[in-house]
């Protein structure tokens, strides 16, 4: 078994893999309805011989990441054709991607689970949480009394195309600053992923105060809605500069009450909603995770971090991963000076102060999940007075990761 690039001249037949892992009822490919590769991902596949076994692609991009843009290595597009299934080739192929962002100097993986208890088993874990809201349109009129001044007054909601990415980015460093993992989108992700979709380009408006962008939404609709009585509005990206520029998008969502029954809204984990409707009965909202994280090289990432100059602390920590070698061991961690410093042990994992799975280890690392709500399952074993040292190092933080891949 190799593991290398997918040729570009086979690109039908990685889009036949594709077809297969996650649009079957679509039946067999067909090239001649395909639609244009996309051009942002680098596709690999494990081959045996010249016939491929498995195949995945990588996205990289700059993530925020406790205070500072982080470049992160997206995993996307793993499948295995039925005749190669349950034969330790998608593990495989895992183990070399992550070798390869290694190799890169990248220290951290996510991705989009078809099922988290899989990614699981490799020491992926959740990293985000989002808020689905449902709502009839009408339900969002409250939003009349908590605009600014009111109304169209306040500014005015436009169409945004491929030469607004200038415009798009101060939104996103105000994202970044109220939620970790905000994607830094470039102006290519911008023309290829933000504007363009899967199956269905979606709509892309913004509203904007005095000339200057506050807030974006994506959104299409859907005809024929699996359970609602009509047509559904399906807002799948949401980003906002302040709280006034969210309640703006929600009256824009309710100006579509003459076309829509229902309005489904991929929001973020703390948008406020259910308590100002008038009745909140009427009102869905569902808190579901999104994707999932991985540290690459846990001794990279940590020394990558800058802690709080305050935070003085050393102590030993036994990490056990299922994929990487040469983070599956015991390293001493010390911080100090706004510095973090992580030196490989040889010593027993019964004999650290903590031990931890990298699942968990990369959860406290992007702040997804506190010390405390780690030690209480069954990914971290850590004493009180460690304990209290991870606090120091990892003090938790809001994660949004809106992006598809």
């Amino acid at each position: 078994m190799e593991y290398r690039e997918f040729p570009d001249e086979r690109g039908d037949e990685f889009d036949a893999f594709m077809r297969y892992a996650f649009s079957p009822a679509e039946g067999p490919y067909d090239p001649e309805e395909a639609d244009e590769q996309d051009t942002i991902a680098d596709t690999r596949g494990l081959f045996d011989g010249d016939k491929p076994v498995a195949v995945c692609a990588h996205h990289y991009f700059s993530l925020r990441i406790r205070g500072a843009d982080r470049e992160v290595a997206g995993l996307s597009a793993v499948a295995s054709p039925p005749e190669h299934r349950r034969q330790g080739n998608v593990g495989r192929m895992l183990r070399e991607s992550l070798a390869e962002y290694r190799d890169r100097g990248v220290h951290v993986s996510t991705l989009w689970p078809f099922e988290y208890p899989f990614y699981a088993s490799y020491g992926w874990a959740t990293a985000s949480r989002y808020r689905y809201l449902t709502a009839p349109p009408e339900q969002l009129g409250f939003v009349d009394d908590l605009v600014a001044t009111g109304g169209d007054a306040a500014g005015r909601f436009r169409q945004l195309g491929e030469d607004d990415y200038e415009a798009v980015k101060p939104v996103l460093s105000a994202m970044a600053d109220r939620y970790d993992l905000t994607m830094d989108w470039t102006e290519e992700w911008w023309r290829e992923r933000t504007l363009q979709g899967w199956k269905t380009d979606p709509f892309v408006y913004g509203w904007e105060r005095d000339g200057e962008l506050r807030g974006l939404c994506a959104y299409s609709f859907d005809d024929e809605p699996d359970d609602a009585d009509g047509t559904v509005m399906r807002v799948t990206d949401v980003a906002v500069a302040d709280d006034e520029a969210w309640f703006q998008l929600l009256r824009f969502c309710r100006n579509h009450d003459s076309q829509v029954a229902e309005v489904r809204i991929r929001a973020p984990p703390d948008a406020p909603l259910l308590d100002l409707v008038e009745d909140p009965r009427a009102v869905d909202c569902e808190v579901r995770t999104g994707p999932m994280v991985r540290l690459v090289d846990v001794a990279a990432a940590l020394e990558a971090l800058d802690p709080d100059p305050e935070v003085e602390t050393a102590f030993s920590l036994a990490v056990d991963d299922p994929l990487v070698e040469p983070n599956d061991s015991v390293f001493r961690v010390a911080a100090a000076d706004g510095g973090v410093s992580v030196q490989p042990l040889d010593a027993e994992p019964e004999g650290a102060d903590a031990a931890v799975d990298v699942g968990a280890l990369s959860q406290l690392y992007v702040g997804y999940r506190s010390v405390d709500e780690v030690a209480r399952g069954d990914g971290l074993d850590v004493g009180s007075a460690t304990a209290a040292d991870l606090r120091a190092l990892f003090p938790p933080r809001t994660t949004h990761l809106r992006e598809g891949f």
